[in-house]
């Protein structure tokens, strides 16, 4: 009988030929500076308020609270598989445990593609603003050239040492943060436009009642995807069951108290009876900061929403890059995607993968339709794969927390929420999957769920020839663990 290759023999072979991650390298620090970071809190706030006010009025504070809670929900299964096991696969991983290894897989291409392709409209959403930045200082420069340019940057960071990704993360994380929440303090002390008031917390400022909350709350929803990307740092931080799983809580949790503070003082900003004015400002930091702070602080927000973008990129990189590692190191996705450099310990080959996509959907799609038209396309296609993925994750840790249960003989309190939470957790990525593809929206965007579908099915082929050559292989997929 041939010999089948363990997960343990896998990652032997994978020890031998030199390409592991470094392990131990990292601290819970720059565990929270990759998923903080791939938030992006600066440009998140910039490019869903505004969106959120549209639907929730004044009151699109509540809607972030409501998106932060259901964040948790999510948040609750990923925490408890990474307080279990330490993986560079992680959402991959998580569904392979749980779901067995195919689901694994499929769960693994969509995250990871979503990711992949998340790296290139994050980037000219930074070209752009540089581009409006230089453009001020009498510079002209196209948006395409300076996506050029951070492409060599990007791999740069993520090339030489994976400290070097994640300490520069956390720097600019922490500037663009305290930046915007010097603009909000401002507002906030200086009473807004009418006064001091907790309005924007009522449900009584909602135009249309609940219903504008919850179709507001998909929206802030995804101002939280990627909360969870220190989960792939597992092979590469020191004791990872502990710093992982509070790493993604304090990313949570800083995410929700940025929001809801600064929707706060963005709603006083433009006055609780003018939510319409801040619903139709495409720049809301822009116009308040240079209000209310002068155009120094408006300046400021600006360049950091621009290198914050660049570092949300840097971060989706590490996020990919780990993922495809895991799976290349599985059989999964070529064995190349493995390799990492003798000295720094990164994943080059996956690396260069990543920013050849970068370079290759910049072109052939910024440039024809824009860097605002891209990100919007784009983004909305790579969120319907992560959002299946998320509901992967979460059906997943019903399954496996219930069998661990069951093999425990353990119940009580615990057991409830390991049915309610993740089934919360499902319902708001379901919902929200449906609201981004119906009703159906205007073109190019209702090409994203074909596409979506698309690799989706060119998964499924992939994941049938392999099973086809190597049936037991597919079946160690997702059971390689750091820890």
């Amino acid at each position: 009988m041939d010999h089948v290759d363990t997960p343990q023999d896998l990652a032997e072979d994978v020890q031998a030929e030199g390409h592991a991650l470094r392990k131990g390298s990292l601290s819970i620090f720059d565990a929270i500076a990759q998923s903080v970071a791939l938030l992006s809190l600066e440009m998140g706030i910039a490019l869903s308020s505004s969106v959120a006010a549209g639907s929730a009025g004044a009151a699109a504070p509540l809607a972030y609270l409501v998106a932060g809670v259901a964040s948790l929900c999510l948040a609750y299964v990923i925490i408890r598989f990474t307080r279990r096991m330490a993986s560079a696969g992680g959402i991959y991983t998580y569904i392979a445990q749980g779901l067995g290894p195919q689901a694994g897989f499929l769960g693994g291409w969509m995250y990871g593609g979503a990711f992949a392709v998340g790296i290139s409209f994050t980037l000219a959403i930074s070209s752009l603003f540089f581009e409006t930045l230089l453009s001020h200082a009498g510079i002209s420069l196209p948006w395409f050239a300076i996506f050029c340019v951070l492409l060599i940057a990007l791999f740069a960071f993520a090339f030489f040492d994976i400290r070097l990704s994640t300490r520069t993360q956390l720097l600019v994380s922490a500037i663009g943060t305290l930046a915007v929440l010097a603009l909000a303090i401002i507002i906030v002390a200086r009473g807004g436009a009418s006064g001091l008031s907790l309005a924007p917390f009522s449900p009584a400022r909602l135009p249309g009642g609940l219903s504008s909350l919850f179709f507001a709350a998909i929206i802030t929803f995804t101002a939280f995807i990627g909360f969870e990307a220190a989960a792939v740092l597992g092979e590469e931080t020191a004791r990872p069951r502990v710093a992982i799983p509070r790493a993604i809580l304090a990313a949570i949790l800083i995410g929700m108290v940025f929001y809801i503070f600064v929707s706060f003082a963005l709603s006083l900003g433009y006055g609780v009876d003018h939510a319409q004015v801040w619903a139709n400002d495409q720049a809301p930091l822009d116009t308040l900061a240079t209000r209310y702070a002068g155009p120094f602080l408006a300046t400021l927000i600006d360049l950091m929403v621009a290198i914050g973008a660049f570092v949300a990129s840097l971060a989706g990189l590490v996020l990919t890059t780990r993922t495809m590692y895991a799976m290349g190191r599985d059989g999964g996705l070529p064995r190349q995607l493995s390799w990492t450099h003798p000295r720094y310990k990164t994943p080059w080959v996956a690396i260069v993968l990543c920013l050849l996509i970068t370079l290759v959907l910049g072109a052939a799609l910024g440039l024809p339709l824009g860097p605002f038209a891209y990100y919007a396309f784009v983004a909305t296609t790579a969120s319907l794969g992560i959002l299946l993925a998320y509901m992967l994750v979460a059906l997943s840790g019903i399954v496996f927390f219930l069998r661990s249960r069951r093999q425990t003989k353990a119940g009580g309190v615990a057991l409830v929420f390991d049915i309610l939470l993740p089934i919360i957790a499902i319902i708001i990525c379901g919902y929200t999957l449906y609201s981004s593809v119906y009703p159906i929206p205007a073109p190019p965007l209702n090409y994203a769920p074909y596409l979506a579908a698309a690799w989706l099915l060119i998964g499924v082929i992939i994941l049938l020839v392999l099973w086809k050559r190597d049936a037991e292989r597919v079946r160690h997929f997702g059971k390689i663990l750091g820890e």
